[in-house]
């Protein structure tokens, strides 16, 4: 039994994307901070593969958010056309919310 709740936690693990967490305040994000961050990120599964989220903790009360893996065409198939999107978040009343501007980036190869 606890062989496959082990090989169950390691498979939904695997699929997990990459988290990142960098910046002067790094050691001070908790793991609430870091989930009501996440929350605030838009659902990427239409436009992009999401494969990394980078939190850089400039100060104790703002992240700046980064989004990333590889764009999805019109018809959802993922191409090799890296595709990211960042925001700042901040901490306010105890709570995390965004500060407004969303950045997409998204580079195109044309064949």
């Amino acid at each position: 039994m606890r062989v496959v709740i082990v090989a169950l936690a390691f498979g939904i693990l695997g699929c997990a994307a990459q988290m990142q967490v960098v910046g002067p305040y790094a050691a001070q994000l908790s793991k609430s901070d870091i989930l009501q961050i996440t929350a605030l990120m838009p659902p990427s599964h239409e436009t992009m593969n999401h494969t990394y989220t980078k939190l850089d903790v400039v100060h104790l009360d703002q992240v700046h958010v980064t989004v990333g893996g590889f764009a999805r065409d019109t018809d959802g198939v993922i191409t090799s056309d890296p595709s990211s999107y960042t925001f700042t978040a901040v901490k306010r009343s105890g709570r995390w919310d965004h500060t407004g501007e969303v950045s997409i980036e998204r580079r195109l190869t044309v064949y």
